[in-house]
C-alpha cells in the first residue's frame, strides 16, 4: 500500500522481530527486515556465532539488524579480559577469541548490520521491496543486577548510566536494546519490574516508531506506548494499549499491522525536529582493522591461532540495501561533557527535552516489542519450547532513487 502525504511517500515495511535465540535457529516468516534483539549464542563460542551469522544471513530479507546480549561475552573484549569477572561464564574448551568474534559479527555480510551502541541509516533498495529508509540505533548495554558483572553490563546509578542513552539521536525511528525500559515488557518473577527507567525517559525523547528488546524471557509481549507530550512535567505517557499474542495460545505468527490501513495505525510521523546541541555521532562508510569501542578495543586476528583466521562473506550477499553507519564513541562522549564547565547535566538534559517536542509532536506513539521466543523454564523432551517470531508492518517514508 501506498500513501501521499504532502512532504512524503510512505509505504508498508514489515520487520520480522526475534531475540534471545542462543543458538536456536527458528523458522522465519518472510519480510523486509530481520531485527534480532541479543542472545546471538550461549558461550560467545567463534563457532557459535558463525553458524548463527549463517542462519541470519540466508534467511529472505533485505537487510538484518543484529545486537549482542550478556551471553555473547567475547564481543565485551573489556569484560571477557578482566580478572575478576565471574568465571562460570568462560568455558574451558570454548573457541573464544574476542577480537575475532567480533570482527567476524561485524563483517561477516554486506546484509548483516551490527551494531555495538551506535546506529546505521538504512534504505532499501531491492526493486520487489518497499524501497523504504530508516535510521535504527541498537545497543547492548544492559545495568547490573544485585551487582551481579555481565559482559555489557553498567551500574544503574552512575553518570554512565545518565550520559548512556541519552545519545541515542532523536531522529532514530527503530530501536534495538538489551534489556527493557521500565514498566514496559519488563515483568520479571525473579526481579518484578526488570527494565530500566533511565531508558524509559530516552524512549519519550526519541519517540521512535518500534522499540525492540529482549531478555525478560516471561514478558514477552506487544504494546503501544501513547506519550503525554507538551506539558510538564516530562517524561509522562498517556496509556499503554496490551496487544494479543497469539503464540501464547497456539503455534502461529504473532502479526501486527499497525499501517494506515489496520484498525491500530501507529500515530508516529517520525520528523526530525530541530537540533539544539552536537548529537556526537559521525557518519562513515569505513571498517578499520581496528576499533575502539565502550567495550575495549579490537583488533583484526590479533593473537589468534592461524586456523582459527576470520574468514568474512561481507560482499557475498545479493542485498541492495545501503547504509552510512553511525561510529559513536560513548567513552569518549562522557569524557568531554565531564571535561565540560559551561553546562551541567541537568542543563543539557533540560535542553534534549525541549528538543524533544519541539517540531516532533507527530511522534505521538512507539509499538514496544519484548521479542523473546524462549519461554522462560519450558521444556519438551529436553529442549526448550521456542516461540515464534513477531511480525510487525509499519509505514516507512520511500528513499530517495
Amino acid at each position: 500500500m501506498t500513501t501521499a502525504t504532502a512532504a512524503q511517500t510512505l509505504r508498508s515495511t514489515r520487520f520480522v522481530l526475534v531475540s534471545d535465540t542462543n543458538g536456536h535457529r527458528p523458522n522465519l516468516p518472510r519480510g523486509d527486515v530481520l531485527c534480532h534483539a541479543r542472545g546471538l549464542s550461549k558461550h560467545g563460542d567463534i563457532k557459535e556465532l558463525r553458524q548463527t551469522l549463517k542462519w541470519i544471513d540466508e534467511a529472505d530479507f533485505e537487510v538484518k539488524i543484529i545486537i549482542a546480549g550478556t551471553q555473547d561475552i567475547t564481543l565485551d573484549k573489556a569484560f571477557f579480559q578482566n580478572p575478576n569477572r565471574d568465571g562460570r561464564r568462560i568455558r574451558k574448551d570454548a573457541k573464544q577469541y574476542p577480537d575475532q568474534c567480533f570482527f567476524l559479527v561485524r563483517d561477516y555480510s554486506s546484509n548483516i548490520k551490527y551494531l555495538h551502541h551506535g546506529g546505521t541509516e538504512i534504505q532499501l533498495r531491492s526493486p520487489t521491496g518497499p524501497r523504504t529508509t530508516f535510521k535504527v540505533f541498537g545497543s547492548p548495554c544492559v545495568p547490573k543486577h544485585n551487582d551481579d558483572d555481565c559482559a555489557f553490563g553498567y551500574e544503574r546509578e552512575s553518570y554512565m548510566a545518565e550520559c548512556l542513552w541519552s545519545h541515542i539521536p532523536l531522529d532514530t525511528d527503530i530501536l534495538l536494546t538489551h534489556t527493557p525500559a521500565y514498566n514496559h515488557r519488563d515483568a520479571s518473577t525473579e526481579w518484578q519490574a526488570a527494565g530500566y527507567e533511565m531508558l524509559r525517559k530516552a524512549l519519550w525523547q526519541v519517540r521512535p516508531r518500534l522499540a525492540v528488546c529482549g531478555r525478560i524471557r516471561e514478558a514477552r509481549g506487544i504494546e503501544k506506548v501513547q506519550w503525554q507530550l507538551g506539558q510538564d512535567p516530562p517524561f509522562l505517557e498517556r496509556q499503554t494499549i496490551q496487544f494479543d499474542d497469539p503464540d501464547t495460545k497456539a503455534n502461529k505468527w504473532s502479526a501486527l499491522d499497525m499501517t494506515s490501513r489496520g484498525v491500530d495505525a501507529l500515530l508516529n510521523d517520525g520528523a526530525p525536529g530541530q537540533q539544539l546541541q552536537q548529537n556526537h555521532v559521525s557518519f562513515s562508510s569505513e571498517r578499520e582493522q581496528s576499533e575502539d569501542t565502550l567495550f575495549g578495543t579490537f583488533d583484526d586476528n590479533d593473537d589468534v591461532p592461524p586456523s582459527e583466521a576470520l574468514t568474512t562473506l561481507s560482499g557475498s550477499s545479493n542485498t541492495t540495501a545501503q547504509t552510512g553507519v553511525i561510529q559513536q564513541d560513548v567513552a569518549d562522549v562522557i569524557n568531554r561533557l565531564e571535561a565540560s564547565q559551561t553546562e551541567s547535566p541537568r542543563t543539557q538534559l533540560c535542553d534534549r527535552n525541549r528538543e524533544a517536542l519541539w517540531g516532533r509532536l507527530g511522534r505521538q506513539e512507539t509499538l514496544i516489542v519484548n521479542a523473546s521466543i524462549q519461554p522462560k523454564a519450558q521444556y519438551l523432551q529436553g529442549r526448550p519450547m521456542l516461540r515464534t517470531p513477531i511480525v510487525v508492518d509499519i509505514e516507512l517514508p520511500v528513499g530517495d532513487d
